[in-house]
C-alpha cells in the first residue's frame, strides 16, 4: 500500500457576525476573536453593554464547526488544530483579510484586535503576519504560539496598547 498526500484550492465562503452599526459616530471598531466552542454570534453577547454609538463589533468565525459534548445539539468551533496547522493557519489569515476588505473600515477609528482563549493564537498570528496597524491588541485567557517572538511585534506603534 502506498499512501500519499496532496492538497488541492477551492474557494470556501464562511459567515461572520457584527454587532452595532459603522456610522461617522463610530470611535471604535472591535475584531473579536472567540475562543474554542463557541459560536461568533453568541461571543458578541459579551459586547453588548459597550455604548453602541461609539463601538462597532466584527466577530469573524472559527471554520471548524462540530457538536459540543457528542449531544448533537449545540455546535461550537475550532479556528486550529495540531493537524497541518501552517496550511490551516494561511487559510484562516485569508478568511480574516476577506472580512478586513469586506468592512471597508475608516481610518478616523481606533482598531481594537481583541483574541479570547484559542482567539489569542489567531490574533497574534494575524497581527504579526499582516503587520496590521492596531490600535490596541486585547489578548486574554489564552497563548502567544511558539513560533511568535517579542521582536515580531517591534512594527506595533509605540501607541499601540498591548
Amino acid at each position: 500500500m502506498f499512501k500519499q498526500k496532496k492538497q488541492t484550492n477551492y474557494i470556501t465562503t464562511n459567515s461572520y457576525e457584527t454587532l452595532n452599526t459603522l456610522s461617522k459616530r463610530t470611535k471604535n471598531i472591535w475584531i473579536v476573536l472567540h475562543g474554542i466552542g463557541y459560536l461568533s454570534k453568541y461571543f458578541l453577547n459579551y459586547f453588548d453593554e459597550l455604548p453602541a454609538v461609539e463601538n462597532y463589533i466584527i466577530a469573524p468565525q472559527a471554520p471548524s464547526k462540530y457538536y459540543l459534548k457528542n449531544e448533537y445539539r449545540h455546535v461550537g468551533a475550532s479556528w486550529l488544530t495540531k493537524e497541518n496547522t501552517v496550511m490551516e493557519t494561511k487559510n484562516v489569515l485569508a478568511y480574516l483579510d476577506a472580512v478586513l476588505a469586506a468592512e471597508q473600515l475608516p481610518a478616523h477609528c481606533n482598531l481594537i484586535v481583541f483574541g479570547f482563549s484559542q482567539g489569542v493564537s489567531i490574533a497574534t498570528r494575524w497581527v504579526v503576519h499582516r503587520q496590521l496597524k492596531c490600535t490596541q491588541l486585547v489578548l486574554y485567557a489564552g497563548g502567544i504560539p511558539n513560533e511568535l517572538t517579542t521582536t515580531d511585534f517591534d512594527f506595533l506603534q509605540k501607541t499601540t496598547q498591548k
